[in-house]
């Protein structure tokens, strides 16, 4: 019984919950980002992290932080390895990132659109806080918003970006389809909308009603 205790408080120490819409590779990621006009928030990890394991049980675990992520984010997680990627045309390693973004410790979050760096967040953050300041970008980026985080993480605000629309080419419309788990094609409204999925469709009638029902981003392919 003490083994079988002993077993247990090893597992729960170390369990990682696992964020089923995170991208593991920086130029695919990058790319999904653009097309959907969002935020990449790059975290920088590594296997051995204490603080690294205390935001993914703590706070990537939370429902409301992944429905902000979900909904206005691109997520990729970076660890340090050999693994190679295409990221700003230029083949980069995952050890090669941490270097080139002057990764100095785990966790670090970089916040990146449109290629180019917003801000970064060295070290661990709680939940709530951590809540705060994605949508703080977001108001940023999206309302060039002029208060300081300070200021901001006192009011009371939800805020997820504005809708929009975006008229895509067909290999855009096909790499995100295919590699972001977050898109759903609907060539018919057949089911309920949730705005924190991102929607693909051919038609415009389906991609207005899809915005006007709550659909936050909706990628059209371009005739």
């Amino acid at each position: 019984m003490k083994n079988m205790l002993l077993s247990l408080l090893v597992l729960t120490s170390v369990f990682v919950f696992s964020y089923d819409y995170t991208f593991y590779d920086l130029g695919i990621a990058n790319r999904v980002a653009k097309i959907e006009d969002k935020p990449l928030l790059i975290y920088f990890s590594s296997p051995s992290c204490i603080y690294c394991k205390k935001f993914e049980n703590e706070v990537l675990s939370s429902k409301e932080f992944q429905e902000i992520l979900k909904a206005a984010y691109i997520f990729v997680k970076i660890n340090p390895n050999n693994k190679k990627t295409v990221f700003l045309d230029k083949e980069f390693t995952n050890n090669e990132l941490f270097s080139a973004f002057g990764i100095r410790g785990t966790p670090t979050f970089v916040f990146w659109h449109q290629d180019k760096a917003i801000t970064s967040i060295p070290g661990y953050m709680p939940l709530n806080d951590f809540k705060k300041a994605l949508m703080y970008i977001l108001r940023f980026l999206y309302e060039n918003y002029k208060e300081t985080f300070k200021v901001y993480s006192k009011k009371d605000d939800f805020y997820l970006g504005n809708k929009k629309i975006i008229s895509v080419s067909k290999d855009d419309f096909d790499f995100a389809k295919e590699n972001d788990k977050n898109s759903i094609f609907l060539d018919s409204l057949n089911e309920d909308i949730n705005p924190y999925n991102v929607y693909l469709t051919k038609s415009k009638d389906i991609a207005k009603k899809l915005s006007k029902n709550g659909a936050l981003r909706v990628l059209i392919l371009e005739e």
